[in-house]
């Protein structure tokens, strides 16, 4: 693809530079895959409320979305390729020049609700962050069964009382999704000795993964709840997984399970979770992600002992930032080759 100059944008939150020379040597990665390449610094920021709405096809995001500025306003018009967390609505008047837009992370279902330029193709990174995230379901995971959070408990209250937890090994992991994250949790999980199932979108009956001790297809979902003793969902927002997680699917978990998602927050029925786990049906719960984020101060999920919640951070930026960047770097690579992109998306399928 011939062009006397492409304008690569990076125009993800500033939170998530690295040090300096992280971000320096990634601006020269970029660089050096063509002498047409010039990357430029656009940051755009937009709340996780909005962000989530955006999502969700919520249509009251569109009168809050913040105020552009003249030089990222400049960006957008020039820019032929932008990694970004969030991205102006109007994007093909913005951006009509725009040929590849890739999300900084492995969701971009935020980039659905926005107006595209003809021929533009969007990627996702998807895996960047997947060891990380796994890490983090394990280890709540881990918390639960060994029972880190009671004993933290007694020590604050300056209670001796000896609290013995449980072993991994021989226990069912059920994995609702079976992409890059549950992928990664697959791996570390068996080293523990437990039995990994895994639904997958795509599976069709009778499928095996080397990687799992049993596929299921996503028809088949709660044939796997039944049988797993701990869930962790990592599944994008689609309207295929919006509250898929109801009533109902929690009823069909084993009795005494263990729910943790480290994907989407619309994924879950957080009224019906709570409810499970006040009954005592399942044991208790972990979630990173919530329908709403931040949570309103009223929210019950905050004062449920039994729900662990941490701040859609189960990533570590540090190692997601170059690994986004390889990412990035390919796809705008292949793209000036007319080669076939990575992680490309598909709002239709997730």
């Amino acid at each position: 693809m011939a062009v006397s100059s492409f304008v690569v944008a990076i125009c993800y939150p500033t939170i998530w530079f690295t040090e300096p020379g992280g971000l320096d040597h990634a601006i020269a990665e970029l660089e050096a895959i063509d002498p047409s390449i010039e990357v430029v610094l656009a940051p755009y920021e937009e709340t996780p409320d909005r962000r989530a709405a955006r999502g969700a096809g919520d249509e009251d995001w569109a009168a809050s979305q913040p105020p552009l500025d003249a030089e990222l306003v400049d960006v957008l018009k020039r820019a032929n390729a932008i990694l970004a967390l969030d991205i102006p609505v109007d994007l093909a008047n913005l951006a009509p020049n725009l040929q590849l837009l890739q999300a900084f992370g492995a969701g971009a279902d935020q980039f659905r609700s926005c107006t595209q330029p003809d021929g533009l193709a969007i990627t996702s990174s998807s895996g960047s962050n997947a060891p990380g995230i796994a890490e983090f379901a394990l280890g709540r995971i881990l918390e639960h069964y060994k029972r880190f959070r009671a004993i933290a408990d007694c020590q604050r209250s300056h209670t001796w009382q000896p609290l013995f937890g449980d072993e991994l090994r021989g226990k069912t992991l059920g994995l609702i999704g079976f992409g890059a994250i549950n992928s990664e949790l697959a791996r570390r999980a068996r080293a523990f000795d437990m039995e990994v199932h895994a639904t997958r979108q795509s599976a069709q009956p009778g499928d095996t993964d080397p990687r799992v001790d049993r596929l299921y297809p996503a028809a088949e979902l709660f044939d796997m709840l039944a049988v797993s003793n701990a869930v962790v969902a990592a599944v994008p927002n689609t309207p295929t997984t919006q509250g898929l997680m109801n009533a109902e699917a929690f009823a069909a978990m084993a009795p005494g399970g263990f729910f943790c998602n480290v994907g989407r927050g619309s994924l879950v029925d957080e009224s019906a979770l709570l409810e499970s786990i006040r009954s005592g049906h399942l044991a208790a719960a972990a979630l990173d992600v919530t329908s709403t984020e931040p949570l309103a101060d009223d929210h019950p999920l905050w004062d449920e002992p039994k729900v662990a919640l941490s701040f859609h951070n189960a990533a570590v930026p540090t190692a997601m930032f170059g690994a986004t960047h390889a990412f990035f770097a390919d796809n705008v690579g292949r793209h000036l080759r007319g080669e076939a992109l990575r992680n490309p998306v598909s709002f239709e399928t997730g």
